[in-house]
């Protein structure tokens, strides 16, 4: 069975808490066994083990108890793209949520979510394969804070939950992540659950769009199946990120022999999916090289895809984008 996964979003958001509190990113992706290329390339997906290690390393160097709520904060509505307006376009809570739940395997493959009702209203589950008090009780608290955060968007008005259920042991000082859902919060509990009152879970909400929650909900759908057939795919753009990380040899041979393959193996796959080597390769480099542009100088961008001179990556870059890489960025950073 393969690992579980989880996209690289919110890992992103955990770094970024931490980067914003003086802590390097550097040393909290070691810790927890990550490539920094995985976090920065768009589309990534990480391990769930390796990123329940970066919360837990994040919030040993943070002091800070609460940073599920925190990091919420900075993960501002759309960052989670197609789960985000879902929550957003359906017609009540009730109605977002079952929507988000067929998609939620896009965000986090590691738990099962699931909704039921009862007098009390809406029971929002989520269902963890992992021991409660290991480090993915803190991505449990921060999948209901932020849920909680879109839907309160949404709404337009700060609701709350009628009450919040967790596996996992009570913190030294759960007063405070009473006050993050604003209702009693229990641990300890037989599973992890926040319950919407049905008043609440029935409310209409003013941003609904019937028709845009249908298609945004079938192309959820669509998704999760190509996302399903493409998976060796994100195999092996992984091993291409931790080949340019490390500075290994990346040509076609030795990606092979890391995926257990032989090359021609390698290629005979790749091309059954339409593409080949070179393009996954291209590819790669072209998504990386504009996701760092903002934030790295552009000599080490060269360096780092490995292009053999400053003028061999200027001319990729401009068959890319069709500009050169001063010329893409500044219309972006004005």
């Amino acid at each position: 069975m393969p690992a579980a996964t989880v996209a690289n979003v919110t890992a992103r958001g955990v770094v970024e808490f931490c980067r914003n509190r003086g802590i390097a990113a550097e040393g909290l992706l070691a810790a927890a066994g990550i490539s920094p290329v995985l976090i920065s390339l768009p589309g990534s997906r990480l391990p769930a083990e390796q990123a329940f290690a970066l919360w837990d390393h994040a919030e040993r160097a943070t002091g800070d108890p609460w940073i599920a709520e925190h990091v919420t904060s900075v993960l501002p509505f759309g960052t989670y793209r197609i789960a985000d307006y879902l929550l957003l376009t359906g017609a009540t809570p009730r109605d977002s949520l079952q929507k988000f739940i067929r998609s939620f395997p896009l965000v986090n493959g590691a738990f099962q979510m699931h909704l039921s009702a009862s007098r009390a209203g809406a029971h929002l589950q989520l269902h963890s394969p992992y021991a409660p008090e290991g480090p993915s009780h803190f991505y449990v608290e921060f999948i209901f804070s932020m849920v909680l955060a879109r839907l309160r968007f949404a709404a337009g008005v700060e609701w709350h939950p009628k009450e919040v259920c967790f596996a996992h042991a009570a913190p030294d000082h759960p007063e405070s992540c009473r006050s993050m859902f604003r209702c009693p919060v229990h641990f300890n509990e037989s599973e992890n659950r926040m319950t919407l009152a049905r008043e609440i879970a029935d409310m209409p909400l003013p941003s609904g769009d019937p028709l845009l929650s249908e298609i945004l909900d079938h192309y959820g759908q669509s998704l999760l199946k190509q996302s399903s057939k493409d998976e060796f795919l994100g195999d092996v753009r992984k091993v291409l990120a931790d080949g340019f990380t490390r500075r290994d040899d990346v040509r076609l041979q030795i990606t092979a022999r890391k995926l257990a393959l032989s090359g021609r193996s390698l290629q005979r796959e790749l091309n059954a999916r339409g593409t080949s080597y070179r393009e996954e390769l291209d590819r790669f480099r072209r998504d990386l090289a504009v996701e760092l542009l903002p934030r790295v100088p552009i000599h080490q961008i060269g360096t780092l895809l490995q292009f053999s001179e400053p003028g061999s990556f200027y001319r990729a870059f401009r068959r890319w984008t069709g500009e050169t890489p001063q010329a893409y960025l500044k219309p972006r950073s004005s």
